[in-house]
């Protein structure tokens, strides 16, 4: 049997070689897998740089309106005759929209008319008469008069009877019929409204800073959630000649070209005022990486990884505008930034 004293000297000895045993065993396959790791290519998503147009935009919410707009109304009181529109219909300009009652100032027009017939036939007998007689011709200023006044009558007759007839005014769009054939009808009568939207304008704020650069004729930008992935094209057409004293920002208005008629007034709509536009490298926000007040990518040159710093110029949609720090056709990292450090080997998906 061992002692007590032989079993203590020999314990360190055990405790030394397992841990030899360990360390032998664990070394290659340690040195192994780093070498692997040091080894391999990290897969990444690279985007290639190229040079765009970067637009300096100045972004606003404001409301479409129609070119023109109005409510119809009869400028003379009377009963519906005759209806020729229906709800939403596309109309012409001077097109027949309603027939009013007319009789009374139909018969009122003939009247007139054959009253000026002999009025006209009476000045021509006392011009003929003026000739021999010197007593006529206080007769015939007399006669001259009564033509006059009878003329302006039959002109304010015809005038009413033409308002007999309600017309478009311009081309457009007409809205929901408010009435029907035998409704009595004043000037406070609305008929149904009629909207030019072959024009959209919207009205948007810009901050007083910019008033310097606003001109007519200025790129305007402008989306609605109803056509998410349509962008319209516009220019500004009219700069307010005050600035509002509350919000210090002046008022900017938009025309829009609406062929398809896809704008409608009252649409809720985002709009882009373009003050300005270059060339610029063009990145995916996703790839550059912001830090303190300096912005980093990853470019990639013969698979490895390296972290250069970049100057931002602007954003605009996901995009950010790069005029220092990249080249025209280099490539970044846009997905697998943080698997990778400077001299990484990386692999591009796809």
């Amino acid at each position: 049997m061992y002692s007590t004293q032989s079993g203590k000297a020999l314990f360190p000895f055990i405790i030394t070689l397992f841990l030899g045993l360990c360390i032998y065993l664990y070394l290659p396959s340690s040195q192994g897998e780093q070498s692997n790791f040091s080894g391999a290519a990290t897969q990444v998503t690279a985007h290639t740089v190229t040079s765009e147009e970067n637009a300096v935009l100045i972004e606003a919410i404001g409301s479409a309106r129609a070119n023109q707009a109005i409510y119809i109304r009869s400028a003379q009181n009377d009963y519906v005759t005759d209806i020729f529109f229906n709800d939403g219909d596309l109309v012409s300009k001077g097109q027949k929209l309603v027939q009013l009652q007319s009789q009374e100032e139909e018969l009122a027009v003939k009247e007139l008319s054959i009253n000026l017939r002999e009025e006209r036939r009476q000045l021509d007998r006392l011009t003929e008469l003026s000739r021999s007689q010197s007593t006529a011709k206080s007769l015939l200023e007399e006669q001259l008069s009564r033509v006059d006044a009878t003329e302006a009558q039959l002109e304010s007759a015809k005038t009413k009877l033409a308002e007999m007839t309600i017309k478009a005014p311009f081309s457009g769009l007409l809205g929901k019929r408010e009435i029907s054939i035998g409704t009595y009808v004043s000037n406070t009568t609305n008929i149904t409204t009629l909207d030019d939207i072959s024009i959209i304008k919207v009205d948007f704020k810009v901050p007083e800073k910019y008033l310097a650069q606003l001109q007519l004729g200025m790129k305007v930008m402008t989306q609605n959630d109803a056509y998410p992935d349509k962008t319209f094209n516009g220019k500004v057409t009219h700069i307010s000649s005050r600035i509002d004293s509350v919000t210090r920002s002046v008022e900017v208005t938009a025309s829009f070209i609406n062929e398809k008629g896809l704008l409608r007034p009252g649409m809720l709509l985002n709009t882009a005022l373009e003050l300005s536009s270059n060339q610029a490298l063009m990145v995916p926000e996703k790839a550059v990486i912001p830090q303190q007040d300096k912005h980093y990518v990853f470019q990639i040159e013969d698979g490895v990884a390296n972290k250069v710093e970049v100057h931002v110029a602007g954003r605009h949609n996901g995009w950010v505008a790069i005029d220092k720090g990249l080249e025209n056709g280099q490539q970044v990292v846009t997905e697998g930034i943080i698997k990778i450090r400077t001299g990484s080997k990386v692999s591009i998906k796809g």
